[in-house]
């Protein structure tokens, strides 16, 4: 399950969200300077909110989808409902509760899966569904199992599941690609980069492109793109990745890529982070990066 669907999504945000599209629904860029103003976790929120087919963007407007019959928090799990990739998580994580001697639906985790279901249970809390007392976790209002219990997922769902989210990593090459097209083109040379990645997945890497030097001197770089959250541009590094980066070293480029489902292309460039000599800038920084005990998930601090 990728409870990491819900990271830094908290209800007050997203109901924040809403209400600012509500009384303002053309113009997306007042909507968001607004809301930074008193909240965090802009992008992530936002982005839920769109996954989720509450907004539709068209440009700088928001339609919004609206059910006078339903209060916000209702629409909300409606909305859930609906999504295979956000529904199948709170399933999954509710089928941990059972009642108690008093008739209340209880859950006490383990280390290990209460860490890893972190950002959903915080999303829970933050709706009003759940609280913890000495590190047992009950469930508030029970009416949400009958909300997802029976919903079922057939193999062709999990497919698209699957597929959308490699689209999402092909769609964040594909710009990385044109990227660095424009960057070569402006170097007034007829180098061209390659996406290597559509023909060799055992590259350790997606695009070979070039750069200058100080001196005028080009080279090859060697580029691998992650489609990553705004707020803390986590990523997860494989194996081959990391040893591939210390094949090449400064020559070997990690271009981190937010996703922004409010603009078309679905990712923001203007925040793109490129990270060359990953054992040094990233694998020994322990001032800018933590890496999980479980491999190579890194996160900004």
């Amino acid at each position: 399950m990728n409870f990491e669907l819900f990271e830094n999504i908290n209800y007050e945000y997203i109901f924040n969200l809403y209400k600012l599209a509500q009384s303002n629904p053309n113009n997306l860029s007042s909507i968001k300077q607004t809301y930074s103003r008193d909240n965090k976790f802009l992008q992530e929120n936002l982005n839920f909110l769109i996954s989720i087919d509450m907004f539709k963007i068209n440009g700088n407007i928001i339609s919004i989808n609206q059910n006078n019959n339903l209060e916000f928090e209702e629409l909300i799990l409606s909305s859930i409902s609906k999504e295979p990739n956000y529904a199948a998580c709170i399933k999954n994580y509710l089928a941990n509760f059972s009642k108690n001697s008093g008739g209340i639906y209880v859950f006490n985790p383990d280390k290990y899966y209460n860490n890893k279901s972190s950002d959903l249970r915080n999303f829970l809390i933050s709706m009003k569904y759940l609280k913890n007392e000495n590190d047992l976790y009950i469930l508030l209002d029970d009416s949400i199992l009958s909300k997802f219990k029976k919903i079922e997922f057939s193999p062709e769902q999990l497919k698209k599941r699957i597929k959308d989210q490699e689209l999402i990593g092909a769609e964040a090459e594909k710009l990385i690609f044109d990227y660095e097209f424009k960057k070569l083109k402006d170097y007034r040379s007829n180098l061209k980069p390659d996406h290597v990645a559509l023909r060799d997945v055992s590259a350790g890497y997606d695009i070979q492109s070039y750069e200058i030097s100080e001196q005028s001197e080009i080279s090859k770089i060697y580029i691998e793109v992650k489609a990553v959250s705004q707020s803390n541009y986590k990523f997860h590094l494989s194996l081959l990745e990391y040893q591939t980066s210390t094949k090449y070293k400064d020559s070997y480029y990690i271009y981190l890529l937010p996703i922004d489902y409010s603009k078309q292309s679905k990712f923001n460039l203007d925040k793109l982070l490129k990270i060359n000599n990953i054992s040094k800038n990233v694998i020994e920084n322990d001032t800018d990066w933590q890496i999980s005990n479980e491999g190579y998930l890194i996160s900004k601090k």
